[in-house]
């Protein structure tokens, strides 16, 4: 449930961290691998300056051997702790998106409120694709960097501390500046444009979506050179949000070069000093003078791992007020017995967006088990708003809506017209509506609905991959396959948005028949509840109730002769 009180932004990203449920072996394994990376630079750097000092004095051969076979073995090894690095590190992200995801969806499952119906489609794919993804992100760039800077920042000094304490002390500064003042200034940047960045964003998302949805009806209506001047309205704001976010950005990722010519003039003056008192030998000189170039490797990663822990901060508060706050000690969920019947009443209900204009007012509606209603009214009378509202997706603006089974949600299924379809097989599309259905009856239910020649043209028949969103099936076939979920889903009460819309007429008008006959069985169980939304007036049969929207959020109960 969600918590009347804001969550603290620490909080947010802290439950999302624990969503992610990385195990801590894993995470392990990847920070040593990293550390090991980069361990192997830093050895590297440091033998190949001893070799070239050491090897401009012209000792024997021999003494040069150790040295050559360790510059080999390193710039080997840091080739493949790389690799390992990179799988142990994306490992871990994409299984902790994964566990993300799967507590996201949960949580989306188990809100009651209508705080998911008031987003746009855009907004919440942005939060659920590109937040959960920012979070996934957030153990790559930012939680592995930081762990190792930590480490390596101990490694560096302890290798300058045995030949030169000034040269030490030089090192400690630079790296005290590269490795905590830049972080604090990227963060500090970041977190100042960050939201802004992802409003504008979710903003051009929405607005996308939008026009794609609904190309044809904004032409038809005269409206689409308007939303598309939004969108670009809606673009130039996230350019600008974007461009004020990379000044702030490159002052901070310029911090970390200042800091290494601190540490190299530092490491020159303690390299003079000891060659004039004799007090290293010329190899050792060679790593004073030339390491402090590889000291900053794993510095050079914490601006940008600041700046995603910023972003990632800002996508756990979205997410949180997507999912919401888990209760403290959340009971186990007890599974009910799902109603087989159910009657549905709206007493003086007023239903809308927004108080200041409702789109239905002081509606009273009695459908007890096994009524058929048809909903009528032209384009943007609220027909689709009244649904949402009477399924339990949309808070009423006044008034109630109830039903004798358990509770709303339980009795009534709502069947969108722009009902998603997922990037996956037939099969999988209808069975999202009941995990135990079988190929006969996935079948007969496609037939019912005028697509059984259709399933006999898919190259692999029901194990056929769909497009995202229904890319790869048409109009008409895509709004019968969201009726074939409807008949499948065979709810005590259900509520269908135009799902004849893009039919031929006589399929399309034969189909609304069958809905919305009494005694017709071919569809749906007679003892349930049907409400169809739809323009056909004259396919609705003779006898069945028609609720009529009127202008001025006004209606009309009537019957079809």
């Amino acid at each position: 449930m969600s918590s009347p009180v804001p969550a603290a932004p620490a909080d947010a990203l802290r439950r999302a961290e624990h969503a992610l449920a990385i195990p801590p072996a894993r995470l392990l394994a990847a920070v040593l691998a990293a550390t090991a990376t980069l361990g192997s630079a830093f050895a590297l750097a440091a033998v190949s300056a001893y070799l070239v000092t050491r090897a401009w004095t012209m000792p024997p051969v021999l003494d040069l051997t150790v040295a050559v076979v360790m510059v080999r073995a390193l710039g080997v090894s840091r080739g493949v702790f790389r690799w390992l690095e990179r799988m142990l590190t994306h490992d871990v992200a994409l299984r902790g998106v994964v566990s993300l995801r799967t507590s996201l969806f949960t949580s989306l499952a188990a809100r009651t409120d209508d705080a998911l119906t008031r987003l746009r489609r855009g907004e919440l794919l942005a939060r659920l694709g590109d937040d959960a993804q920012e979070l996934g992100d957030h153990v790559i760039k930012a939680i592995v960097p930081a762990i190792v800077a930590a480490v390596m920042l101990v490694v560096v000094l302890a290798t300058f501390a045995p030949l030169s304490w000034p040269a030490t002390a030089a090192m400690a500064l630079a790296l005290l500046l590269a490795t905590v003042a830049a972080p604090l200034f990227a963060h500090r940047a970041a977190a100042l444009t960050e939201q802004a960045v992802l409003t504008t964003r979710s903003a051009v998302t929405a607005q996308s979506l939008e026009i794609l949805d609904d190309a044809t009806a904004l032409r038809v209506d005269g409206r689409l050179d308007a939303a598309l001047d939004r969108l670009d309205g809606a673009q130039a704001a996230h350019d600008a949000a974007i461009d004020r976010a990379a000044r702030p950005a490159a002052l901070a990722a310029a911090a970390v070069p200042a800091s290494m010519v601190l540490a190299v003039l530092g490491s020159l003056l303690a390299a003079g000093t000891a060659w004039t008192a004799g007090d290293l030998s010329a190899g050792q000189i060679g790593i004073l003078l030339l390491l402090p170039l590889s000291s900053f490797e794993a510095a050079t990663a914490l601006p940008a791992a600041a700046t995603q822990h910023a972003r990632s901060r800002a996508a756990a508060e979205r997410l949180d007020a997507v999912a919401g706050e888990p209760e403290a000690d959340p009971a186990p969920p007890v599974p009910a017995e799902r109603p087989q019947r159910a009657s549905l009443q709206a007493r003086a209900l007023t239903a809308g967006w927004s108080a200041g204009s409702p789109r239905v007012a002081g509606l009273d509606l009695d459908l007890p088990p096994g009524t058929r209603l048809a909903v009528v009214g032209p384009s943007g009378s609220g027909k689709s708003t009244l649904l949402a509202t009477l399924a339990g997706l949309l808070a009423p603006l006044g008034g109630e809506v109830r039903t004798d089974a358990a509770s709303l949600r339980e009795a009534v299924t709502m069947f969108a017209e722009d009902g998603h379809v997922f990037a996956t097989t037939l099969r999988e599309n209808l069975r999202v509506v009941r995990g135990d259905l079988g190929d006969g009856t996935v079948l007969a239910a496609l037939a019912a609905v005028g697509l059984e020649d259709w399933v006999r043209t898919l190259p692999r028949g029901l194990d056929t991959v769909l497009g995202p969103d229904g890319t790869t099936v048409s109009g008409g076939e895509r709004r019968r396959l969201l009726l074939a979920r409807a008949v499948l889903r065979r709810g005590p009460v259900l509520l269908l948005d135009e799902p004849t819309e893009h039919l031929d007429t006589a399929l399309g008008d034969a189909l609304l028949g069958a809905l919305l006959r009494r005694g017709d069985e071919s569809l749906v169980p007679s003892s349930s509840t049907v409400v169809v939304v739809t323009h056909r007036e004259e396919a609705i049969p003779a006898g069945t109730p028609v609720l009529r929207l009127l202008p001025d959020a006004r209606t009309a109960l009537e019957e079809t002769r």
